[in-house]
C-alpha cells in the first residue's frame, strides 16, 4: 500500500505571527501504528526545538492510504483514507471541528470516520514543545481533491482556522493517476467491508470507527 506521510509544525512564538513548515516523509508500504505516529510527532517536535525552543501552539502528521488495487479503489467507491494526529497546547481546541480540501477557492469536506482524544506523555519531546492534548482522527476523502493543487486544512475547535495540514496533490498509484473521473458519485459510500479490510491492514493498533465494529 502506498502511503504518504507529512509533518507539520505551526510555530506560535511569543511576538511573533503564526510560521508553519511542511515537511514530507517518503512513500511509505508498511502498515501504521499508534506507536508510529507518535514517533513521527516527537521526531517533529525535536525539530521544532531547534527553531522554536519556547515551544510551539500546534502540531500535527498526516497518512494518506490509497487504495492497493483497482478492485478496492472501486469497493471503495473513490476514495482516500486520511489519518490526521495533532497536538495542541488548549484541550479546547479538540477534536477539530472539520478537516477539508481546499482547491481553486472550493472547500471539500472530509468525512470524519472516528476521532480519539489521548494525552501526550510527560517527558517527551513532544510534550514540552508541543503540549500535552492529542486528537487521532480517520477521516474519508473523495480521491479527486486529493490529487489536485491545493492545500489539506484543519479548522481546530476554537481559535484556529485554516490550518494547513498538507500541501496536494498527493501521491497516488499509476492506477489512480489515470482515472478520468476521479471523483466519487453523489452520496457514494465505500462498501463497509472493504474499508474495515484497510483499516485493519494498514493501521494496525488503532481502534476501529465505531460503525465497523
Amino acid at each position: 500500500m502506498e502511503r504518504l506521510t507529512v509533518w507539520l509544525l505551526a510555530l506560535f512564538l511569543v511576538g511573533a505571527a503564526d510560521a508553519q513548515t511542511l515537511t514530507t516523509r517518503p512513500v511509505s508500504q508498511d502498515p501504521v501504528s499508534p506507536v508510529d505516529m507518535t514517533e513521527r510527532l516527537e521526531k517533529s517536535a525535536i525539530q521544532t526545538a531547534k527553531s522554536a525552543p519556547k515551544g510551539a501552539a500546534r502540531g500535527s502528521s498526516v497518512d494518506f492510504c490509497w487504495a492497493s488495487t483497482p478492485e478496492e479503489y472501486r469497493a471503495l467507491a473513490k476514495h482516500v483514507v486520511v489519518l490526521v494526529s495533532v497536538v495542541t497546547q488548549d484541550k479546547a481546541e479538540l477534536p477539530l471541528r472539520r478537516v477539508y480540501a481546499t482547491i481553486g477557492g472550493k472547500e471539500t469536506e472530509l468525512v470524519r470516520l472516528s476521532s480519539q482524544l489521548s494525552d501526550v506523555r510527560k517527558g517527551s519531546k513532544t510534550f514540552s514543545v508541543l503540549e500535552p492534548y492529542r486528537e487521532d482522527g480517520f477521516y474519508l476523502a473523495p480521491a479527486g481533491p486529493m490529487m489536485a493543487e491545493g492545500y489539506l486544512q484543519a479548522d481546530f475547535a476554537v481559535r484556529r482556522n485554516g490550518f494547513n495540514l498538507y500541501r496536494l496533490p498527493g501521491t497516488p498509484p499509476d492506477f489512480i493517476k489515470v482515472d478520468s473521473n476521479p471523483i466519487p458519485a453523489p452520496d457514494a459510500k465505500p462498501d463497509t467491508p472493504a474499508l474495515k479490510v484497510l483499516l485493519q491492514r494498514e493501521y494496525r493498533g488503532f481502534e476501529l470507527p465505531a460503525s465497523l465494529r
